[in-house]
C-alpha cells in the first residue's frame, strides 16, 4: 500500500513537472529560435560568410511577406548552391547544414510573426467595429433592485416554505430579460 501511494505521488509529481517544462518551452520557443538564428548570423559573419547573413535575412523576409512554402524552397536552393560552390566537401557540407538549419529557423520565425500580426490585426478590427454601449443609470438601478428582489424571493429571511415566492422570482427574471431584449433592439 505504501509503495502504491509513493508511486502515485511520484507519477503525479512527474506529470506536474512535465506540464511545467512543456509550458516553459512553448512560451520561450520564439525567443530560443531567435537566439539561435542570431548566433548563426554572427557565426556567418565571423567565418566570412557574409552572404549567409544577408541570405538569412532575405529568407525571413520572404517567410514574413510571401509565406513559409516559398521561403523553404528558397532555403533548399540556397543550400544546394552553397554545397555546389564550396571548395572542400567536408567543410562545405557542415557549413551547408548550419546554413540550412538557420534558413529553416528564420523561415519559421518569419511565418509565425506574420501569423501573430494577423491575429492582432483581426482583434483590433473587431474591437474597432464594435461600438461602446453605455447603460443608462435608471436601467442599472432597476437591474440591481430586481436582482435584490429575486434574491429575497428565492431566499426569504423567514424559514417558511412558499412556492409563491419562486413564481414571483421567475416573473421578475422574465421582466429583466425583456428589459435587456428592449435594450438590444435600440
Amino acid at each position: 500500500m505504501k509503495w502504491s501511494r509513493s508511486l502515485h505521488a511520484i507519477q503525479f509529481w512527474l506529470a506536474k513537472t512535465d506540464r511545467a517544462v512543456v509550458r516553459t518551452i512553448d512560451s520561450h520557443t520564439n525567443l530560443a529560435t531567435a537566439v539561435v538564428v542570431l548566433s548563426l548570423c554572427v557565426w556567418g559573419i565571423v567565418t566570412h560568410h557574409l552572404s549567409f547573413a544577408i541570405a538569412i535575412i532575405g529568407v525571413g523576409a520572404i517567410a514574413f511577406t510571401l509565406g513559409a512554402t516559398l521561403s523553404l524552397f528558397v532555403s533548399v536552393v540556397l543550400t544546394i548552391l552553397s554545397v555546389k560552390t564550396g571548395h572542400e566537401f567536408n567543410a562545405t557540407l557542415t557549413t551547408a547544414l548550419f546554413e540550412f538549419v538557420g534558413y529553416l529557423l528564420v523561415a519559421r520565425l518569419g511565418f509565425k510573426h506574420r501569423q501573430e500580426q494577423n491575429v492582432l490585426q483581426k482583434r483590433g478590427q473587431t474591437a474597432m467595429t464594435h461600438r461602446d454601449q453605455v447603460m443608462p443609470w435608471h436601467v442599472s438601478n432597476d437591474i440591481r433592485t430586481s436582482l435584490a428582489a429575486v434574491r429575497f424571493l428565492l431566499f426569504p429571511i423567514r424559514d417558511e416554505q412558499n412556492h409563491h415566492s419562486v413564481d414571483e422570482a421567475m416573473n421578475e427574471l422574465s421582466r429583466l430579460e425583456k428589459l435587456f431584449e428592449e435594450m438590444e433592439k435600440k
